[in-house]
């Protein structure tokens, strides 16, 4: 429903602005060169004319949507598109409708009650043209930005911004349209066989994603090195990153395989991040580059035999940028340090990059991240999933960074954590986190929503994480109880 009335107010604000700015640029101007008696009747006239439902229908009733909208983006700050519903609802509602109530209608009405013929009306009408045009100015341009505003809301959150497109192999510059072409992986594609330089890595705790399995897979430059850092690492210019998304077909027998949905990259350029993805065919022979925001339908058998099925979003640039920032999510030192099985034994990730001259040194000290499935304690394991799956937006640099709710490891100790935080009522819970009681807590609450735009986290993903709700459910159950005072 938002999206439709932000599209309704868009419309609208455009309409008003296209005849007031008409009024500032041809209609006062010719009526500018009349007489006074004669400019102050013609004003009149239209004056009388202009209050007619149409011209009123679209005028207040834009008004009333962006009341709307901008309430409705108070209560959810943390959406990617909310600060511009507010930006350009407050746009016309200031701009346009408080500048017309304070400075036109007040004019008018006095131009209402002046004699057409008399001399006051010779007199003021200059002054009434002058002060009322530039106010015009002011209404029509604030209605025109409020259009823009709730327009690039609209595209927030569509994915109707740049598509997705194919990219091109490391060292050319001729975009390939299937995945074959880009030369990645060796003999049959399906099996996911990295060429010499596709280093395979994995991270501690993965972002929720359907339920799906990731391969991951880093690429850099010859002659070029990875800088490391506590915290986030530096891909040189010319890096590949490659994740292949897929859904076993029966989780009772891992023999039959699975179906491979989509192989995503992000590839670093001196400007950023080009990101691309290819969508597996149904015969699993081949990738197709695809422009992303699209629907598969997936099913598979889960561990009672029973049949599953879900539709998986393939993002588009929108939801892209709204997540990754610019940023390789994953590639931190808290979520690249860890033990691994290799060819030559068992050890740490980080030591291979090195053997492999993938990076320019060890990094220094660093937080770590713990398997949300694994065996670290309780505590570790939770705050590491909100971390790996919250804090890409509710951290610094994130599109939630305004809320100042942050969910990194950082901001979860039992000092830092949002108890008792009011927040928005969902389901019944206005306070994001209840210690001891998660049936309380909202943030819980977002994660069981089916809504979209309530659902939390957010992403691509369309369905809720059983096993994360489980584990977080866990957690705040374990921490010292308290009650939040109303």
């Amino acid at each position: 429903m938002t999206p439709f009335m932000t599209l309704l107010a868009a419309l609208g604000c455009g309409l008003i602005a296209g005849i007031f700015l008409g009024f500032s640029n041809f209609v006062m101007p010719a009526l500018a060169r009349l007489r006074g008696g004669d400019g102050v009747r013609a004003m009149q006239s239209i004056n009388r004319v202009v209050l007619n439902p149409g011209f009123l229908g679209v005028l207040l009733g834009t008004a009333l949507i962006c009341v709307g909208l901008a309430l409705g983006a108070l209560a959810e700050w943390s959406e990617p598109d909310a600060w511009l519903r507010f930006a350009g609802s407050c746009s016309y509602l200031v701009g346009t409708i408080l500048v017309t109530v304070r400075c036109h209608v007040p004019r008018n009405d006095t131009l209402a009650k002046l004699p057409a013929d008399g001399a006051e009306a010779e007199r003021y009408w200059p002054e009434f043209v002058a002060s009322w045009s530039a106010w015009n100015h002011v209404r029509g341009g604030a209605a025109l930005v409020a259009a823009v505003l709730l327009t690039l809301a609209l595209l927030a959150v569509s994915g109707c911004s740049r598509p997705l497109g194919p990219i091109a192999p490391p060292g050319s510059l001729t975009p390939a349209e299937r995945l074959s072409e880009l030369g990645i992986f060796e003999g049959e594609l399906a099996r996911q066989i990295p060429r010499k330089g596709f280093v395979p890595y994995d991270v501690n705790a993965s972002l929720y994603a359907d339920g799906a399995r990731k391969r991951r897979f880093v690429y850099v430059p010859e002659g070029t090195r990875i800088q490391t850092s506590a915290d986030r690492w530096e891909l040189p210019v010319g890096s590949y990153l490659v994740k292949t998304f897929s859904f076993p077909r029966d989780l009772r027998n891992p023999a039959l395989g699975e179906r491979l949905i989509e192989t995503r990259f992000m590839v670093r350029t001196e400007d950023g991040f080009t990101a691309s993805t290819y969508v597996w065919n149904h015969a699993q022979t081949d990738a197709l580059a695809s422009r992303g925001d699209l629907d598969v339908p997936v099913s598979w058998l889960d561990e009672r035999g029973m049949a599953r099925q879900l539709v998986f979003h393939v993002p588009s640039t929108s939801q892209c940028a709204a997540c990754h920032a610019g940023r390789a999510l994953g590639f931190r030192s808290r979520q690249l340090d860890h033990l691994a099985e290799y060819d030559d034994g068992m050890h740490d990730q980080i030591t291979h990059f090195a053997s492999l001259g993938l990076i320019d040194r060890p990094p220094p000290a660093h937080v770590l991240l713990a398997d949300p499935d694994g065996i670290a304690p309780l505590a570790l394991r939770a705050r590491s999933y909100l971390d790996a799956n919250c804090s890409h937006c509710h951290g610094e640099g994130g599109s939630a960074e305004r809320t100042d709710l942050f969910w990194d490891l950082e901001h979860t100790t039992l000092a830092e954590m949002p108890t008792c935080r009011a927040t928005r009522r969902i389901d019944g819970r206005d306070r994001v986190l209840v210690p001891g009681h998660p049936e309380q807590s909202e943030f819980l609450a977002r994660m069981r929503s089916p809504n979209r735009r309530v659902h939390m986290p957010r992403g691509p993903s369309t369905s809720a994480d059983p096993a994360g709700i489980s584990l977080l459910s866990a957690w705040v159950a374990s921490l010292p109880e308290q009650l939040c005072e109303p």
